[in-house]
């Protein structure tokens, strides 16, 4: 091996170890303390595998539209689903969409005056609205859509949802 491999192979195991001292938080903690302080590319990788707050309820969008008479259809589930397919420990690209919905649910049922101009409110209303699957013919008639947001305890769940935050009826137009 010339001096070019040898460099390069220091260098390779040096960003490895230090990728992995990165991983281990407070047991390394010069580590860390050089990774935020001189790290300015981000050449050194930080993943959170362990959240110090974990997810420990499932959270489920649900809307309905009314019609101008003021007929309620039944609540219909519009949450992205989780795959539950062998390759998804690697490709999951829908984990995204239900992580955004866990983080929008829990910044609209921790604030009690949410708004309905808050980026929060909008954010799931516009999901909610687009996954109603609403015709055009409806539109003209000027149906209104409700989202609700619910809450189990997981697949093991002895407990019936719990509903946690409930829109108010929003006209759409074309």
């Amino acid at each position: 091996m010339g001096p070019y491999e040898c460099a390069l192979a220091v260098a390779l195991g040096s960003w490895l170890l230090v990728s992995v001292a990165a991983q281990l938080g407070p047991v390394c903690s010069r580590v860390l303390a050089w990774h935020h302080r001189y790290d300015r590319f981000g050449i050194v990788p930080r993943y959170n595998y362990f959240a110090p707050s974990p997810i420990t309820h499932d959270y489920h969008l649900l809307v309905r539209t009314i019609s101008p008479a003021g007929e309620r259809e039944p609540w219909r589930e519009v949450t992205p689903t989780l795959r539950r397919d062998w390759w998804n420990a690697v490709w999951n690209p829908d984990r995204r969409q239900y992580k955004q919905l866990v983080h929008l649910a829990k910044a609209l049922t921790a604030n009690n005056s949410v708004t309905p101009q808050s980026t929060s409110y909008l954010l799931v209303l516009r999901y909610a609205t687009s996954q109603a699957q609403i015709a055009v013919s409806d539109l003209a008639e000027h149906v209104r859509v409700q989202f609700l947001i619910a809450r189990t305890a997981g697949e093991r769940a002895a407990h019936s949802p719990e509903a946690l935050f409930l829109s108010e009826p929003h006209r759409l137009s074309r």
